[in-house]
């Protein structure tokens, strides 16, 4: 804020971040003026004063703002052209070694090399294009937070040994290693949707997969462990979204993992296909649990807009329990889930226009379900598309794959979405 007020802000960055931001004022100046366009203006005047042709970090993080608000429109291609044009100033200034005056400045870079990386691998998934940036195996991954966050920045002060932690502490270093596993999942599930059955070979991959995120887990340092103390800590330092950003992305990318064996648990009562259907139902519920408890903590409610998306994934695993437990208990519960994750979807919606797809996806989704129980959680190209690009509508499966499948009626769901 103090850059801000001293004008040291560029302007095209100063718009860019109204644009995502003004739709959560409560400034009177806004008053009248409907959240979801509030920031149109802004971002208009932001492209404005986005010259692609300078090679800076500036425009770098310009083109990431950019690329986040086009998005909220639902402009998906926008959002890969503006994320190019930032993952290309990334690699023209060589920006993990590129020479600064101090520490911080440093580290800012490297954080914006890891995030570009992260972006680059779900967004590529989300328009189906190969992505821009490699993980390089000689960039730091970026120190713990409060550290960062207390670095000067005039020159490159070293903290002291007490204060140093180790990056493992950090909640970024968490995610960049999250999404690393995220990239592989969507490879896996790609390569499964291509086959009618889930071969041996896929079996090994989620096997391996597993083994990854069961790792990730396992090797957490205690005080970045999902637990209620956890969450409560990192509120009080202003890092509880961040906090809540790590389990999403981790109970996501699971349920993400497992989501194939959704189908294969209601037609094949093998041991295998069982175990990776529960773990994915588990993976959604922890999904759910971590964002009812954001949003019940103070300093922890997360509002950005792919909690809609990985929420209504959740949500359709959910929807699997109603449709094939035989346990009233699991159903009842699965069913108190769908309201409250209707609930701040509905709530999400009133700030992002992209919202609006996000529930036009999940109708589609249980349109199939109404239809045709037996194939609606096949994982087939429709599917894949479903579950990897958040920011486009899907249409309805493909007619000759269901020609010969009974119908299902609304009765036998137990559930019906809003209107």
């Amino acid at each position: 804020m103090e850059d801000v007020v001293n004008g040291t802000v560029p302007t095209v960055i100063l718009f860019a971040m109204i644009s995502l931001s003004a739709r959560f004022s409560e400034d009177p100046f806004f008053a009248g003026i409907d959240p979801r366009i509030r920031g149109r203006p802004y971002a208009l005047e932001a492209e404005h004063l986005f010259n692609p042709r300078e090679v800076s970090l500036t425009t770098l993080q310009a083109a990431v703002l950019l690329g986040a608000y086009v998005i909220t429109e639902g402009e998906a291609a926008a959002e890969a052209v503006f994320y190019s044009v930032a993952c290309r100033n990334a690699l023209l200034l060589d920006l993990p070694n590129m020479a600064v005056p101090s520490r911080a400045e440093q580290e800012v870079n490297r954080r914006a090399w890891w995030t570009l990386c992260m972006i680059d691998v779900w967004s590529s998934r989300g328009v189906r294009i190969p992505r821009m940036l490699t993980p390089r195996n000689d960039v730091p991954y970026p120190m713990e937070e409060t550290v960062f966050h207390g670095l000067r920045s005039d020159g490159f002060d070293v903290p002291s040994p007490s204060s140093l932690q180790e990056s493992s502490a950090s909640l970024l270093t968490q995610m960049i290693k999250l999404n690393a596993i995220l990239f592989e999942i969507s490879t896996v599930n790609e390569l499964a949707a291509s086959h009618s059955h889930l071969s041996i070979h896929h079996q090994e991959a989620v096997d391996a997969l597993t083994a990854k995120l069961e790792g990730w887990y396992n090797n957490l340092p205690v005080g970045l462990q999902d637990t209620h103390a956890n969450l409560s800590r990192y509120a009080t330092i202003g890092l509880g979204p961040m906090f809540v950003a790590v389990y999403l992305g981790y109970y996501h990318y699971g349920q993400l993992l497992y989501y194939p064996y959704l189908h294969e648990d209601s037609y094949d009562d093998t041991i295998h296909a069982r175990y990776y259907a529960d773990k994915c139902k588990g993976h959604s519920i922890g999904l759910c649990e971590i964002l009812y408890r954001a949003y019940s903590t103070p300093g922890c409610e997360v509002y950005y807009t792919m909690v809609g998306h990985v929420l209504v994934i959740a949500s359709t695993v959910q929807l699997h329990i109603l449709l094939f437990s035989t346990n009233e208990v699991q159903i009842r519960a699965a069913r108190s889930r769908l309201e409250r994750n209707f609930e701040i979807l509905t709530r999400l919606q009133t700030f992002w226009p992209t919202l609006d797809v996000c529930f036009t996806r999940f109708r589609e989704f249980h349109k199939a379900c109404q239809k045709y129980k037996e194939t609606s959680f096949r994982m087939d190209k429709w599917m894949l598309q479903f579950l990897f690009e958040f920011a486009n509508p899907v249409g309805e499966k493909d007619p000759d794959d269901l020609a010969e499948l009974r119908p299902w009626s609304l009765q036998d769901l137990g559930f019906t979405p809003p209107a």
